[in-house]
């Protein structure tokens, strides 16, 4: 059987008002303990009347009158103030008590913006007095009423009561809710939902902010109290999909820095304090630029490297609690850098690959492209954020509190990077400092035209003995891997430098799978042309061995100094007892952990 149309129109109004309703923050918990109750035989409500409520919250609607959907969820909503304010009860005069109750309500949710009345409602609203609808029954019952609110309740309530069936029993299955306490907790649900969505919290699609997690206190936490990570932490949104997290096999946490985005898996069963701790822990991935400064390096091994400092600083700095899941922290790499630990770890691969951080075994939770204008522009200001926020914490009382070694950082990333060339001849300038200038009358003097009288010494040049100690080596990678603009660069810059702090002469020794010595060269002939040999495979070690036996045989200074130009693609591992120094292509890494410098040429 077909229900009437004018029935469905009226049925689908009042469930879209319902839905409305159960959206609304601050009625919410009204509509969970409430009973919306159709009276199609009008033993309540009159046939042109709205609605009726009883105190244990069964609202009777009629069942067939058609209006909008604004319509239904003002009367609807003020039904439901009238029950949190306590007003569904009997008073005498009850007819003016129910009016003073309806006149309450709906100004109450003119102030939420519920719905609208219909035309045949409207009505010119009085000057209403503090303290509820009490005071306004007792103004009525003083004052008088005026007889338009009294059209005006008529039309809402057509000959019956508003407020009715006071005898309704209690049942022990459903016993009557403190409506108060509901409207209570509705409003400050609301109002903590609008100062979370004025701070900028998640909202869903229909406006509604979403559900606060305990990830998303932990942001808030870490923007209210920690200046260092504040602003950091605003510009990154949390995502919290199960699904998701599955998918992309995200047991704890991870970060996608071009995309601004920090994945959290609820399944991880974190508390808020560990929620903290993990959301500074990718944070600091971001400001610390870790995608970028991998430079070749192996992208797993370091990821782990990064944890282990990242976690020790957040240690120290006790910010929130290090969640029990197996995380990466040695007291032995206190006090280390990145590059460091990751060197430390570089020594047995095999065994570092195993450990797990964040997102899992044998996973980073570094994800997402580390390339592109996207991912540049995010790490440009995620460095520049963390930059801020220390420049905040360091004038605050908790100054002091951040570990030197996260300032160093902070503070390293900040300066703008020093060219390659530049640090190669402050390398120079180190080892071969100017010649002390000398005077002596040994020589023919000079008089100046002043004091022509007057004999004065003359400057003497270094000795021989002295000029044959300004000497180094150099160890080229003469390959079939390196690249002639990489030797034609390195040699270029080594021979200008060489020139210009009176270095006698290099000690050129080419290497691929030997070494062939070429003898001394004078630092002008690094810029000419001169044939090179080799370009076969790459071992380092023969040309090292070459140069220590000169060494052993009073040929070459001991100590060196010694510049090795490679690509980086030579054996695990070479022993020299020399002051060395390495030029690589930018980007490129030894397959050891070098001792000397290391110089990236661009």
């Amino acid at each position: 059987m077909s229900r009437n149309p004018q029935q469905a129109a009226a049925e689908q109004a009042r469930e879209a008002a319902l839905q409305l309703l159960r959206a609304h923050p601050v009625l919410t918990p009204l509509v969970e303990s409430a009973s919306f109750v159709v009276d199609n035989n009008h033993r309540y409500v009159s046939e042109k009347g709205w609605l009726a409520v009883t105190p244990n919250g069964t609202i009777w609607l009629h069942g067939k009158r058609r209006a909008e959907t604004p319509a239904w969820t003002r009367v609807m909503a003020m039904a439901l103030v009238c029950l949190g304010f306590g007003l569904v009860r009997r008073q005498e005069p009850h007819g003016l008590w129910e009016l003073a109750s309806c006149l309450v309500a709906n100004r109450f949710c003119n102030e939420l913006k519920l719905g609208q009345l219909p035309e045949d409602l409207f009505y010119l609203e009085p000057v209403l007095p503090s303290g509820g609808a009490e005071a306004l029954l007792r103004q009525f019952c003083v004052e008088g009423c005026e007889p338009a609110l009294l059209e005006w309740f008529e039309s809402l309530t057509a000959d019956r009561t508003l407020f009715c069936h006071f005898d309704e029993p209690e049942y022990r299955w459903r016993r009557r809710p403190q409506w108060r306490g509901l409207l209570a907790d509705g409003i400050a649900r609301g109002v903590g939902q609008a100062l979370q969505q004025v701070a900028g919290m998640p909202v869903s699609g229909d406006g509604v902010v979403k559900p606060l997690t305990k990830a998303l206190r932990a942001k808030r936490r870490l923007i209210d109290h920690y200046p260092l990570l504040g602003a950091l932490a605003a510009s990154f949104d949390i995502e919290e999909d199960v699904r998701l997290c599955q998918q992309y096999e995200i047991r704890v946490a991870a970060i996608d820095v071009g995309a601004r985005r920090i994945w959290m898996n609820p399944a991880a069963g974190l508390s808020e304090d560990e929620c903290l701790f993990v959301f500074a822990h990718e944070l600091l991935h971001a400001g610390l630029n870790h995608s970028s400064r991998r430079r070749g390096r192996d992208a797993l091994l370091w990821n782990i490297a990064c944890d282990f400092v990242i976690n020790g600083w957040l240690m120290e700095m006790t910010i929130g609690a290090a969640p029990n899941i197996g995380l990466l922290h040695d007291s032995a790499f206190a006090g280390h850098s990145s590059e460091e630990v990751y060197d430390s770890l570089a020594q047995d691969m095999r065994r570092a690959r195993k450990l797990a951080t964040l997102r899992g075994v044998g996973a980073q939770d570094l994800i997402g492209e580390d390339e592109g204008k996207l991912f540049t522009d995010a790490e440009s200001y995620c460095r520049r954020a963390l930059a801020q926020g220390m420049d905040r914490y360091a004038t605050g009382a908790t100054r002091g509190v951040i570990p030197a070694g996260l300032i160093e950082e902070i503070r390293s990333l900040n300066q703008p990077p020093i060219p390659w060339d530049v640090k190669l001849a402050e390398w120079f300038d180190e080892r071969f400092p100017p010649p002390e200038l000398r005077r002596s009358y040994a020589r023919p003097s000079r008089r100046q035209s002043a004091t022509p009288e007057i004999a004065r010494p003359s400057i003497v040049k270094p000795s021989d003995e002295e000029r044959r100690s300004r000497v180094f080596g150099v160890l080229l990678d003469t390959s079939g891997s390196m690249e002639t603009q990489l030797l034609g660069k390195a040699l270029g810059a080594i021979a200008s430098y060489a020139m210009a702090h009176d270095v006698m002469a290099v000690r050129l020794v080419c290497c691929d799978a030997q070494a062939y010595d070429q003898g001394w060269v004078e630092p002008e002939r690094l810029l000419d042309r001169f044939s090179l040999r080799g370009r076969g495979g790459t071992i380092l070690q023969p040309g090292l061995d070459r140069l220590r036996e000169m060494a052993d045989k009073g040929e070459f200074p001991k100590q060196g100094p010694l510049l090795v130009i490679t690509d980086g693609f030579c054996e695990s591992q070479i022993s020299t007892t020399m002051d060395h120094a390495y030029l690589l292509p930018a980007g490129r890494r030894l397959p050891f952990p070098p001792r000397g410098e290391v110089f990236g040429v661009k």
